[in-house]
């Protein structure tokens, strides 16, 4: 998967190797911490925390007030105890455009300097004004091989630079800052090599993100705010409707976008997304098996709190490196 946005010269562990490395995301009410130890297929959770976010930091999915975050990064490391290991920092999903782009056949480096100069084709803002990052992925498409697609990453460059000072404050080093998005989907897809289509769903109280995934590749990513802050919306079938909708409407995208590819499965995950009923109703829509998300199962590993939810981003960033 991609590796946005990473920090030139931070010192990470390398892929399949041990150390202690982490990953802090960030939701509407809080701040999520998780640390590891190990290396892939032997991950064991060296501290799990979550600390409150002020009213105002992040709203439905996008960084408002990066003050606020940085008290909440203050609170964390009272916590935790100060950051010992580098930490990679989760961008709420809606401050990110993902998109792929397609070139003739050419090196990364050659599809970087040839998006500088063609970026506002794309993107709604100048290059300048950007933090980007391209990482090259496999489309199912036969033409496929005679040319580079890659997944961009972009989101406004003033997001990034504030994270890094709230962040610098606290003596937080960060390894890379990347899409929640982005992150979700690595912990939903697991450790082990995957085949075929298949369509992610993370459902959070203020908005839902929407991925495809062929192979290991994310290859569409469509982002959705629906209000599911009370309980009595998210409990209901009026409430959840529009996610069902939106689940459907980009079932049917993708259909177009890649023709006689077919999805047999779908991952569900999320604070929202944990609700059996939800899964059920978004099985029998899309006609397919849908797989309610249990990260820890997933990477076999083990939560000192149990299993406990709303961890998957966190997760996400902290094994970033291993794969």
């Amino acid at each position: 998967m991609p590796s946005m946005f990473a920090k030139k010269g931070a010192v990470v562990p390398k892929k399949g190797k041990g150390g202690n490395f982490a990953g802090v995301s960030l939701h509407g009410d809080s701040v999520r911490y998780l640390e590891l130890s190990g290396g892939r297929g032997a991950l064991k959770v060296v501290k799990q925390e979550v600390v409150p976010l002020g009213h105002g930091g992040v709203v439905k999915d996008a960084l408002v007030d990066t003050g606020v975050v940085g008290a909440a990064f203050e609170t964390l490391k009272a916590v935790v105890g100060g950051f010992r290991c580098p930490v990679c920092v989760g961008v709420p999903s809606r401050d990110v455009i993902l998109r792929l782009v397609e070139y003739p056949k050419m090196s990364i480096d050659d599809v970087k300097e040839a998006l500088q100069f063609e970026f506002d084709k794309y993107f709604p803002y100048p290059y300048a004004e950007a933090a980007a990052d391209v990482s090259e992925v496999e489309v199912p498409n036969p033409e496929a091989a005679d040319k580079s697609t890659v997944l961009v990453a972009t989101c406004r460059q003033h997001i990034v630079v504030g994270l890094a000072s709230a962040a610098q404050r606290v003596g937080m080093t960060i390894s890379a800052v990347e899409p929640m998005n982005v992150a979700f989907f690595r912990a939903a897809i697991g450790p082990d090599t995957r085949a075929g289509a298949y369509f992610v769903v993370f459902v959070e109280p203020e908005s839902t993100q929407i991925m495809l995934g062929y192979k290991d590749n994310g290859i569409l990513f469509r982002s959705t705010t629906v209000d599911l802050t009370s309980r009595d919306v998210r409990e209901s079938d009026e409430g959840i409707m529009p996610i069902l909708r939106d689940v459907q409407n980009t079932i049917i995208f993708a259909g177009n976008q890649y023709r006689g590819l077919e999805p047999n499965s779908l991952i569900l995950g999320g604070i929202v997304g944990r609700d059996s009923r939800l899964a059920a109703q978004l099985g029998s829509l899309a006609s397919m098996s849908v797989q309610s998300l249990d990260v820890w199962g997933l990477w076999r590993t083990s939560s000192p709190v149990g299993n406990a939810g709303g961890f998957e981003v966190a997760f996400g960033l902290a094994v970033r490196n291993l794969l």
